[in-house]
């Protein structure tokens, strides 16, 4: 599986392994496979090793509380202890450590445990500071995904401009296109005069 990182944090994309939330969910992190991919293809380790059930069972408590945590930031709210705690006690492990190998080469080191480490650790970072501001709910439809705006306008809309984006200009324009043309319309009756 293929998974996409748009959301300009890793934490947040993390969370998006859970989609379309409110209308269609897709888990995304069915099987502890899935969880091995997600964390090599985010650039966390180079090699996580076996990944069971229970680590599978870890990661997807930490992505709740990271979604949770991140509208909390987006609406304005407090997060919810419960979920703030969780994320200091992921964060507290061991992380993956980065060794340089060549000018250009490096390699990642870690297992599960330290990959779900890192994530939870830039979920605090992000919470804990000033771009917890910048945390955004995409416009589409009905994704569930939250990105973080850095536009210089403050005015992004969509998680990704090339799949909800492309999608919300799409449907727009047919609306317009179905919709009746003013010159088409039929002129007045005389009784309407």
């Amino acid at each position: 599986m293929d998974f996409t990182f748009v959301s300009d944090h890793l934490a947040l994309d993390f969370a998006a392994t859970l989609t379309w939330r409110t209308s269609y969910p897709i888990e995304l992190l069915a099987e502890p496979a899935d969880l091995a991919a997600w964390v090599t293809q985010a650039g966390l380790t180079d090699r996580p090793g076996r990944v069971g059930r229970a680590a599978l069972d870890r990661a997807r408590l930490l992505r709740e509380a990271v979604y949770r945590t991140a509208l909390a930031a987006e609406r304005g709210e407090g997060a919810a202890a419960a979920d703030v705690r969780l994320i200091r006690e992921y964060a507290a492990g061991p992380q993956v450590v980065v060794a340089l190998k060549a000018l250009g080469e490096a390699e990642r080191r870690g297992g599960i445990d330290q990959a779900l480490a890192t994530v939870a650790a830039r979920a605090g970072e992000l919470f804990g500071g000033d771009d917890r501001h910048l945390v955004r709910h995409c416009a589409g439809a009905s994704c569930t995904r939250l990105f973080l705006d850095r536009s210089r306008a403050g005015n992004r809309r969509w998680c990704d401009k090339l799949s909800c984006g492309s999608r919300a200009n799409a449907s727009a324009y047919r609306r317009r296109k179905s919709a009746p043309h003013p010159s088409e319309a039929a002129p007045p009756s005389p009784r309407d005069v």
